[in-house]
């Protein structure tokens, strides 16, 4: 609408000059085309001095116009040049010599009318173009005013009035928000059925956290009271069997805690702000090797990678993948682990165990094992936690990987395509 009311004005205005010129261009070129033909006719009007000679070639007499030069004289001159007619007859001979002065005059009060005629048009086509903007703009500003209270309010039940010759513009416009307002309800309900489930899971969450563990513990106490109290009565394998059930507790406690934290991360709000990546790696990495630093691995960290998004929940990412490395890493005498950036995807790459790649699809949903606990200890909630903060971020996870050479995983967080 604001190009309608800058355009219309200037489009209108420059019709109208360009419609004066060539009317006048027309009314200048008609008077140079009389000049031409009043002069080569012998107009007195043209005629500057008649000289007449004997046929001896004596002046015998001469009448010039003695008269100031008027204006625009040099451009007269051009379009009529100044010529001498002569006439011989037996008696002598008679020259006239022309003047362009004449036309001078009249292309003054030619060029004087045209410019007025210039100022009109641009005083009227200013004029008749804020006049057109206003019957232009009229529909689109009420649609404006509609939709505009529309985004700001949610008022999706307003309405455009039919305006004369809008062509079907308010139809158009009402159609569309009719749509908006179907899919408004129809998203509100969607909303309060998800809070519905949100409210579920979460008396579910606090089940699992408070109804789950106080039996489990149970279990737990009593095994370690029945080996305290009666520990020289069971063999060896009894013994195993009592350290199977230690160890199923603990992983059914480490099972709760990650059910708990996917709970919490699909919940958690994003604040998305300024994220450094390769500082976030870094400081995984120190703490990595603070965890065992018996043990001997290189990490290659990009410096500068950087991103947009919820710098706690990203560090989250980079904790569960880095972590994920250095213990598919632990059997190989000279591990590596890299963070770096691939276009508009990151990666966190090892050279560990590595896995089948027909299986890639699978390694992020929950619970879902490539290893086996005996090999590799671990709950199966990790990379699934990945991929609930990469989906929150409105990004993707993926991986690739061999048996025994490695594997990589990739994640964006939305940022770059965004920007693209």
């Amino acid at each position: 609408m604001r190009s309608v009311n800058r355009l219309a004005p200037l489009v209108v205005t420059g019709v109208a000059l360009l419609a004066s010129l060539i009317a006048g261009g027309a009314a200048i070129a008609m008077i140079v085309r009389e000049a031409r033909a009043d002069a080569a006719a012998g107009a007195p009007e043209y005629v500057a001095s008649t000289k007449t000679y004997d046929a001896a070639g004596k002046l015998l007499s001469e009448d010039r116009k003695d008269v100031a030069p008027p204006p625009l004289l040099g451009l007269a001159s051009r379009l009529l040049p100044p010529e001498v007619n002569c006439n011989t007859t037996p008696e002598g001979t008679t020259c006239l010599e022309m003047t362009a002065a004449p036309l001078a005059r009249r292309l003054s009060s030619a060029l004087t009318f045209v410019g007025g005629a210039v100022a009109a048009s641009l005083v009227l086509g200013i004029l008749g173009g804020m006049f057109l903007a206003r019957a232009v703009n009229a529909p689109m500003r009420q649609v404006a005013d509609v939709v505009g209270r529309a985004a700001r309010e949610g008022a999706y039940s307003l309405r455009v009035e039919a305006v004369t010759g809008d062509a079907g513009l308010s139809e158009s416009v009402n159609e569309l928000l009719a749509q908006m307002q179907q899919r408004d309800v129809e998203l509100r309900r969607r909303t309060t059925e998800i809070e519905a489930v949100n409210k579920d899971l979460e008396s579910f969450a606090y089940s699992v956290s408070h109804d789950l563990r106080a039996p489990l513990g149970s279990i737990d106490g009593f095994v370690q009271a029945i080996e305290m109290d009666y520990g020289d009565q069971f063999d060896e394998t009894a013994k195993e069997y009592f350290g199977w059930i230690h160890e199923g507790c603990r992983q059914m406690r480490d099972l709760i805690d990650g059910l708990l934290q996917m709970a919490r991360l699909a919940r958690a709000e994003i604040q998305r702000q300024p994220v450094d990546l390769s500082s976030i790696a870094a400081s995984v990495a120190e703490t990595l090797k603070q965890s065992n630093p018996t043990r001997v691995v290189r990490f290659d960290i990009r410096p500068g990678v950087r991103t947009v998004g919820d710098e706690r929940l990203l560090r989250a990412v980079l904790e569960n993948l880095m972590s994920n490395a250095w213990k598919f890493t632990r059997e190989r005498p000279e591990a590596r682990i890299e963070f770096g950036q691939n276009g508009a995807a990151y990666y966190v790459r090892d050279n560990g165990a590595g896995f089948d790649p027909s299986h890639a699809a699978k390694m992020f949903r929950p619970f879902q094992r490539l290893h086996s606990t005996r090999e590799f200890e671990g709950t199966g909630i990790g990379l699934a936690t990945v991929q609930k903060i990469i989906e929150r971020h409105g990004g993707r996870a993926w991986a690739e990987g061999e048996v025994g050479k490695g594997a990589t995983i990739y994640f964006t967080t939305g940022a770059q395509e965004a920007q693209a």
